[in-house]
């Protein structure tokens, strides 16, 4: 009996420690931070077509584009009107610090500000996280889904600007 019990102990204390070494995985990553692209935040998509709709028939002065592809991926096309801010995959401080030291260019208004990234992922959803640090308010923040890789008018040059 004793024999049992000892065994069901062990067997119960193996799970508690793996469940306990499962969870603190997530929060080991780069030194106990948690990936901002996993944050619990509502994060808002705009599909292609209806960003087409916003570059086509909304003034450019009532929103903003924040591009974060690197720089060299940029300069091979980017959505009219965007500001660049070569910060992709944000996953680094340095990284991370250049969309903080650019974010007060998007701070003031009510302007939406929709980020480009190069596949509309975590890169998008980390710049997001950074800019709800920041102040700016998470209603108006929008990822471009499928980010400037899948880009679909591209072959157009009032909706893809190459430089």
């Amino acid at each position: 009996m004793k024999k049992r019990i000892g065994g069901l102990l062990l067997i119960v204390l193996a799970m508690v420690a793996i469940v306990l070494t499962g969870c603190s995985k997530d929060e080991a990553k780069e030194g106990g931070k948690k990936d901002r692209a996993e944050a619990d935040i509502d994060w808002q998509m705009i599909a292609p077509e209806k960003m087409k709709d916003v570059l086509e028939t909304d003034d450019a002065a009532e929103y903003q584009i924040i591009d974060i592809q690197p720089e060299a991926d940029y300069q091979k096309g980017h959505l009219p009107n965007s500001i660049s801010v070569p910060a992709y995959p944000v996953d680094t401080e340095d990284l991370e610090k250049l969309v903080v030291d650019n974010a007060d260019q998007f701070k003031e208004g009510e302007k939406p500000i929709y980020v480009v990234c190069p596949g509309g992922g975590g890169g998008a959803k980390r710049t997001i996280s950074l800019l709800i640090d920041e102040g700016i308010d998470e209603s108006r923040l929008y990822i471009v889904e499928n980010g400037a890789k899948k880009w679909p008018y591209k072959d157009d040059s009032k909706l893809w600007v190459t430089d």
